[in-house]
């Protein structure tokens, strides 16, 4: 008999590059779903720790799917961002772009100044800025400088420069996430701030719901539902069916009568015998069997199915109004169960004020979605196909536009790919939200895209990273770690004082503020259940727009410095 076969498991992996990547991927996902407590660990850090692991051992991944990744990315970034960018300085806008700049300015500036004192090879300083921010288009734009083509010391390539970057990145990228933890739980206790009450303040000046949590504020709240009733109680003597004066929610929709189906109208006209449809929330339809009589099954009145559609804010007019002034419940009769800007959930305060680009997720009869929706801009699944034409050109033009350079003395000053990539997505995306059959990218799919080009993009950062991390730490970790947490730390500070003593922001909206100045979602998440409140995400959407923009251009800056 022969021996038993044995399967070369390295062999097939060093030899499949592609099968290493989606196994990085696959295995990264899976990792990123556990939790240290009450903090997952998140699908970029399962992927990080992955790809080191890989490029340690020796295996690689086309090296294609890093640089396509970064691309998607950087442009569904920019695509995201457009529509709120121009007009981010409606709200409170001079202080978060102010607070993002000071972020960007000081972090990058004290990695510059760690690397001189410490001596650090070229490429350090850019990955300690991103990992130390936890900053994805830093370390984009940071690895696009050195493709594009800066000036290197003599002796070292661009393959050595990419693979420091990485490793920099690497090392200070879990002290980037946790520090920033751990800093915005002690700046309250050590100011004395009470985060929660400064949020019930912020909520009652603004007449806010103050006794709302961040969970219940996101959570989507009840879909509506379509129910048939038989009218069994004389007229005359039931009382009146008046939804708005009971604040439940609810609107006859059908009546039948006889064989006879037909629209009830504005003052229905409802006997006994008729069987009713109703669309409302639960409330609504409890209140409907008191009012009628039971409920039937009659296929008749019951075709008119309750959809949940996307409807995008693009009407100039209602960008400003607020969620209060819309009256979508009262006045439209269809429920709103979310509400995203920038791809991140609002809270559905009255007082929130609209932005072109939102998007609201509104349940309720068809008719009355695209009612709505023409009031407000159009409803997203009407343009469900993604426009491939313009993403394409837009990212080529893009490239383009990062390919020129123009001297300053004796400095050569470019966007770079990253940089003019992200141009053209703004830009892109601004007119999408004016022209919503320009540059078609639904929510679905840009949210697609940008995960896929990021995990792409961080898959081989990994790789790149585990070849040299152990060196790269021998050498300079410790002075690394030290610098990477000045870079996350200072920054964070010099935000905190110029927002609470110069500016007088609210606390819970400044810490909000300065978790998005360093797009950081775990730091987010502590603030909130800190405050008991959704008042932080204000701040933080208000500053986030602006970082992606700036930490892409400090990537960028800080190679050529």
């Amino acid at each position: 008999m022969g021996g038993a076969m044995e399967l070369d498991v390295y062999g097939v992996l060093e030899s499949n590059p592609v099968l290493v990547l989606f196994l990085i991927l696959g295995l990264g996902l899976l990792i990123g779903k556990l939790r240290i407590g009450p903090m997952e660990l998140g699908a970029v850090t399962g992927v990080l720790a992955i790809g080191l692991i890989a490029g340690r051992i020796g295996l690689d991944i086309p090296q294609t799917s890093h640089d396509i990744g970064f691309l998607l990315f950087i442009y569904c970034i920019g695509v995201q961002a457009g529509p709120q960018f121009i007009r981010a300085f409606r709200e409170d806008g001079a202080k978060y772009a102010g607070l993002a700049l000071l972020t960007a300015i000081s972090g990058g500036l004290i990695a510059v100044q760690a690397a001189d004192y410490f001596e650090f090879e070229l490429g350090i300083a850019g990955g300690m800025l991103a990992g130390a921010l936890t900053s994805t288009p830093t370390l984009v734009a940071a690895q696009d400088a050195v493709q594009s083509g800066i000036d290197l010391p003599s002796g070292m390539s661009a393959r050595t420069v990419l693979d420091n970057i990485a490793s920099a990145y690497a090392i200070t990228y879990v002290f980037g996430m946790a520090g920033l933890l751990l800093l915005v739980s002690f700046l309250p206790r050590f100011f004395r701030i009470d985060v929660a009450a400064e949020a019930q303040a912020l909520s009652e000046s603004r007449g806010l719901d103050v006794d709302a949590t961040p969970d219940a504020l996101q959570r989507p709240v009840e879909t509506p539902s379509i129910r048939a009733y038989r009218v069994d109680q004389d007229p005359g003597r039931m009382p009146a069916y008046d939804p708005e004066a009971t604040h439940i929610p609810g609107e006859i929709q059908k009546i039948k009568r006889g064989e006879e189906v037909f629209d009830p109208g504005e003052q229905p006209d409802i006997r006994v015998g008729d069987i009713i449809a109703v669309v409302g929330l639960q409330r609504a339809h409890e209140l409907c069997r008191e009012l009628f009589g039971p409920e039937v099954l009659d296929p008749d009145v019951l075709d008119r199915s309750v959809e949940s559609r996307q409807v995008v804010i693009t009407k100039p007019d209602m960008a400003g109004k607020t969620l209060g002034e819309l009256a979508i419940g009262s006045a439209h009769q269809v429920w709103l169960t979310n509400l995203t800007r920038s791809g991140i959930a609002m809270p559905r305060r009255p007082d929130l004020l609209l932005q072109m680009g939102d998007v609201l997720l509104i349940s309720g009869p068809r008719s009355k979605i695209e009612a709505l929706a023409q009031q407000l801009g159009y409803v997203e699944q009407e343009l469900h196909e993604t426009d491939i034409v313009t993403l394409a050109f837009g990212i080529a033009l893009g490239v383009f536009v990062g390919m020129v350079n123009f001297k300053l003395g004796n400095a050569v000053i470019g966007l770079g790919s990253a940089g003019g990539v992200l141009l053209l997505g703004l830009l892109f995306g601004l007119l999408h939200s004016y022209r919503p059959n320009f540059g078609r990218l639904p929510v679905a799919a840009r949210s697609v895209l940008m995960d896929l080009g990021l995990l792409l993009f961080m898959t081989g950062v990994a790789v790149a990273a585990g070849r040299d991390i152990v060196e790269t730490a021998r050498q300079v970790g410790p002075s690394l770690a030290l610098s990477g947490m000045a870079v996350t730390i200072l920054p964070a500070l010099l935000c905190f004082a110029l927002g609470h003593f110069v500016m007088h922001m609210n606390g819970a909206l400044l810490l909000g503020a300065i978790t998005g100045s360093m797009t950081s979602t775990p730091a987010l998440k502590q603030i909130t259940a800190q405050a008991r409140s959704s008042v932080p995400m204000l701040g933080y959407v208000g500053t986030y727009a602006f970082a992606n923009v700036l930490l892409t251009i400090a990537g960028g800056v800080i190679m050529r410095l």
